[in-house]
């Protein structure tokens, strides 16, 4: 019994260090511009609210072409988002990814809480404190239906 105990007591502390570890990393990639961060609560509030074209008007022309040729994703991104009050906004990751071959691409995820949902919001620039214009979206909500 004792073992057990020992066992799950270094297990948490483990798990508390990769915590630590994972805070640092993310702490070590720098938060978005105040202009980036509110183009994002914009697109989100736009998107939500289902001001089709507001929300367009903050993509790259590539991603805008994207979504008029499918107004259906936006129009079910749009359906999902809870319209309850937010209870809690904030950042739980931020990455940069680097390659050759694409432009960069700088990803913020937030998290979103409502009452009887949770939102995962990834908003991708070219850069930290760099463009305004969303360079790639994605959508989760987790929870009960919103409709």
């Amino acid at each position: 019994m004792m073992k057990v105990k020992i066992l799950l007591l270094s297990s948490l502390f483990a798990l508390a260090g990769c915590d630590k570890l994972g805070q640092k990393a993310m702490d070590s990639v720098p938060n978005p511009s105040p202009a980036q961060e509110q183009v994002a609560v914009d697109a989100y509030n736009d998107l939500r609210d289902k001001k089709f074209d507001e929300f367009l008007t903050y993509l790259e022309p590539e991603l805008q072409a994207e979504f008029n040729k499918d107004t259906k994703t936006l129009r079910k991104f749009s359906y999902v988002l809870p319209k309850s009050e937010l209870k809690h906004k904030k950042i739980v990751s931020k990455k940069i990814e680097k390659s050759t071959d694409k432009p960069s691409l700088y990803t913020v995820t937030y998290e979103y809480s409502y009452d009887k949902n949770l939102v995962q919001y990834d908003v991708s620039f070219d850069k930290p404190n760099g463009s305004t214009k969303i360079r790639k979206l994605n959508v989760a909500v987790f929870g009960e239906s919103t409709n």
